[in-house]
């Protein structure tokens, strides 16, 4: 399948998680692994992003839910499977999620970036924020060849 049309069905599936009641950490690591993950399953995964809602337990203090998901989504697609394996395409496949990120939404905070959404008058809320973030992983994820 074609880049843009994974990015597409991540970004849609991530909008369509968040509407239907999961958070964006748990909204973006399910579509990720679903979209991406061939026989992982990606209900499980979104069980392990469920504390990172909010900026971390819904602090709002720390990472973003949507980053914080993508990582969680990034580690269960390339994690070490044994104790000792090279970790280097995780770290990699990592920052350059986060980079991306940042340079979209202008941070990682979650605080940070809420008030920058509070001062939009489109209707931008974290929904949409997930699913662009979905489709920004999902582009990272093609390129190194997932």
């Amino acid at each position: 399948m074609m880049s843009k049309q994974l990015r597409e069905q991540a970004s849609e599936k991530a909008f369509n998680n968040f509407q239907s009641g999961f958070h964006c950490a748990e909204s973006i690591s399910q579509a990720i692994v679903d979209v991406h993950g061939g026989e992982a399953d990606g209900r499980k995964v979104q069980r392990f992003a469920a504390g990172f809602q909010g900026g971390i337990g819904g602090t709002h203090e720390d990472i973003c839910g949507a980053l914080a998901g993508g990582i969680v989504a990034i580690g269960c697609l390339r994690g070490q499977r044994e104790a000792g394996q090279d970790n280097q395409e995780i770290k990699e496949l990592s920052t350059e999620f986060r980079r991306r990120f940042i340079a979209e939404f202008g941070s990682s905070n979650c605080q940070m970036i809420l008030d920058r959404l509070s001062e939009r008058e489109d209707g931008f809320d974290c929904k949409k924020l997930t699913a662009i973030a979905a489709g920004l992983l999902s582009e990272v994820l093609t390129e190194s060849g997932l």
